[in-house]
């Protein structure tokens, strides 16, 4: 007597597994403490770290598209039009099918949404399964978390296919000390697994090339890298600021003396991009000593940990050409009229108890000097106010 396994046993042994998997998938997640989706519980990216670069051809897995709440599909199945339909997806990712009832469609790809249904009505009221085309008609719109080295880190919402330089667009663009060569996407997939794969933005630029392109999806996080102290040798911040990916403005700070009262500093908003002859063409005629005296340029380095000065020559740049002179500005630059001035600002770097250990460090001593908080005035006998 041979064995046949009745319909009716298969159908109580799948509703077992069914039960017993989610069990045990739980029970692993608790024993595992694997994070939520609150981005605060992502770490920072630390140094050295290398997730598997992005690659179109090899990343089906961040891609495709997967339902949720708010989609709408069409579904046809040939041959069978009364088992045809169109509908969106509920709140609990269900959607209504003609005959079989309801069924969740959350977390399926349209391929997916296929194979389902074909198994669903060859199972239960057809010969065989029938062939099935599923076509999204309608995409939601979701939320993702950019972070990082972005001007305005945040929540977004964002349409399908939006890309990713759009995306950090929306995010206020990079800021100056973004690694455009290693935006970080990471997602976490439905079994509760999270993955990365870090998207170069920088080499196309280089080379002329498209845009890499990557399906983002509901809940995934953005990470732009910062540069690495030592990692810019072959980096061109010059070419990334005079695209349309980094912040669209830079603030540079001006400190000029008003004539024998004391001492101005002039925010100035330029696009990012910008050299010095720019900035100087920007200034109100109130500072004419900028083009009689030589300047300096100073700036917090990181690789070196301090602040670093140039001087600069407003006449001899504009008569010679010299475009050594003419340097590109960064975010948080100060220019300083006046050596004298310089000197004193010099003055009070060395004489400051809290040396300055960043970028931060170094704009809160300029301000906190204008703002007489580093000198006192009636204990120094000059005309020079801070």
């Amino acid at each position: 007597m041979t064995n046949k396994f009745h319909p009716l046993k298969i159908l109580l042994f799948h509703s077992f597994l069914v039960i017993l998997i989610p069990q045990q998938i739980a029970w692993s997640q608790n024993n595992l403490n694997l994070q939520t989706n609150d981005p605060s519980n992502f770490p920072s990216v630390p140094r050295g770290y290398e997730p598997e670069p992005f690659n179109e051809g090899n990343a089906q897995h961040l891609n495709d598209y997967r339902l949720d709440f708010g989609d709408s599909i069409n579904v046809s199945v040939a041959r069978f039009p009364e088992f045809s339909f169109s509908g969106t997806l509920d709140a609990q990712g269900n959607v209504v099918v003609p005959i079989l009832g309801r069924i969740s469609l959350r977390g399926l790809t349209t391929e997916e949404v296929e194979n389902k249904i074909s198994f669903e009505l060859g199972n239960r009221f057809l010969r065989e399964p029938p062939q099935v085309l599923a076509v999204l008609t309608g995409q939601r719109p979701f939320n993702l978390t950019v972070i990082g080295e972005v001007v305005r880190p945040g929540y977004y919402t964002v349409s399908d296919g939006i890309p990713m330089s759009s995306l950090l667009n929306l995010a206020g663009g990079t800021t100056n000390k973004a690694d455009m060569r290693s935006i970080i996407v990471r997602r976490r997939l439905a079994d509760d697994s999270l993955i990365e794969e870090k998207l170069d933005l920088y080499r196309p630029l280089i080379e002329g090339a498209g845009e890499p392109r990557i399906r983002l999806q509901p809940g995934d996080t953005i990470v732009v890298s910062a540069l690495e102290v030592g990692e810019d040798q072959d980096y061109d911040r010059a070419l990334i600021a005079r695209t349309n990916i980094p912040q669209p403005l830079i603030r540079v700070r001006v400190v000029a003396p008003t004539g024998a009262a004391g001492v101005t500093l002039r925010n100035i908003n330029i696009p990012n991009g910008s050299s010095f002859l720019d900035a100087v063409a920007l200034l109100p005629e109130f500072i004419p000593l900028i083009t009689n005296n030589e300047v300096t340029l100073m700036r917090f380095d990181p690789e070196l940990g301090k602040v670093v000065t140039q001087s600069l020559n407003v006449r001899q740049t504009i008569e010679t050409g010299d475009m050594a002179q003419n340097l590109p500005l960064r975010e948080d630059d100060v220019i300083v009229v006046s050596r004298t001035l310089l000197g004193r600002i010099l003055g009070g770097i060395r004489i400051i108890t809290q040396p300055i250990r960043d970028i931060f460090g170094f704009t809160n001593f300029i301000q906190d000097a204008i703002d007489g908080r580093i000198f006192d005035n009636n204990r120094n006998n000059n005309n020079i106010r801070f």
